[in-house]
């Protein structure tokens, strides 16, 4: 092996170590993030179809990531929706999200 090669190999191998320790000492999200997701949750408790909309909109997710991904105290976005009794927002993110609005079921 060239020495060329050896100091090519161990180039990216530094660089690659470097990558990994950033990407583990991230805490969490940043606060505007954190502060827009929370606006969504506030939004879908407040049963208003156009804080909902402005709020997702802020965010530059879909409703569908949202979805995916957004926890608001322990459930899901339209799981909190339904335990709030929203049924405005409930429905818009059950058409969104193309999933049916069903019976709330309770879990111990």
């Amino acid at each position: 092996m060239s020495i060329s090669r050896r100091v090519t190999l161990s180039t990216l191998l530094g660089l690659s170590l470097t990558l990994l320790a950033g990407t583990a000492s991230a805490k969490g999200y940043p606060v505007a993030i954190e502060d827009q997701l929370i606006a969504v949750c506030k939004a879908i408790k407040s049963d208003n179809r156009l804080a909902l909309i402005r709020a997702v909109k802020k965010t530059r997710l879909s409703y569908r990531e949202l979805n995916k991904g957004l926890v608001c105290n322990g459930q899901d976005m339209l799981t909190f929706a339904l335990t709030h009794n929203a049924t405005s927002t409930s429905q818009l993110i059950a058409r969104r999200t193309n999933t049916q609005v069903g019976t709330l079921t309770a879990q111990y």
